[in-house]
């Protein structure tokens, strides 16, 4: 009878003490929340390892001050152009060269549409004072080519006008490229723009963002 007792007395249940289970159970969520926290970072931290870094194209670059200007066209293409020829260029039909900019490593940076430039020696004197101010001594100008209006190429003269082949669009080169005909929404941009050595170098940023506004 008294190991019964005894026996009885060891299995006999205490109730716990709410503080304490209380206790307990916050210990484990904490402990369970650091695990699933340690987990998700993990994660996030390998994932971020398999994403691709973004890498630098030199020929999507942006023009810089310091490039050079190139034909982007024609049988001399990426061939440096010369002041003699935009001599040249006056003489014809379409009295300008289409452009693109080459570093000073000499990459030719025609991979960004927004390179797409367009350069032709003018009369200084038909140009208002804010135009002359980014053109060369010599008269040399330069605008971004891509027309504000949907992105084409303008390409064309007409009425000593600079017109747009695909709605009609005319920019007045002598008066930073003011709009002054068809559907479009502002100038192009005047790209500052000195002679050295014969050949046409950037000398600033662009005046304003190129590319189409529509």
């Amino acid at each position: 009878m008294a190991d019964h007792e005894a026996t009885a007395h060891h299995h006999e249940h205490h109730p716990e003490d709410p503080q304490a289970h209380a206790t307990r159970r916050a210990i484990l969520q904490a402990a369970i929340g650091v695990s699933a926290g340690a987990a998700v970072l993990s994660t996030l931290w390998v994932g971020a390892g398999l994403v691709p870094r973004e890498e630098k194209v030199p020929s999507k670059e942006p023009v810089a001050v310091g490039d050079t200007l190139v034909f982007a066209t024609g049988p001399k293409a990426d061939q440096e152009i010369t002041l003699d020829d935009l001599r040249a260029a006056q003489q014809e039909k379409i009295p300008f060269i289409i452009a693109f900019p080459k570093s000073p490593e000499n990459v030719v940076k025609k991979d960004l549409i927004t390179n797409t430039i367009m350069v032709i020696l003018a009369d200084p004197n038909k140009m208002s004072p804010e135009t002359r101010q980014y053109a060369s001594p010599e008269g040399v100008l330069a605008y971004s080519a891509v027309c504000k209006h949907l992105g084409c190429t303008v390409s064309q003269w007409q009425n000593d006008t600079w017109l747009c082949p695909c709605h009609g669009g005319r920019y007045d080169i002598y008066n930073q490229a003011k709009v002054v005909g068809g559907p479009v929404p502002a100038p192009v941009p005047q790209l500052p723009v000195k002679v050295e050595g014969g050949k046409v170098v950037v000398a600033g940023e662009f005046l304003g963002e190129p590319g189409a506004d529509v």
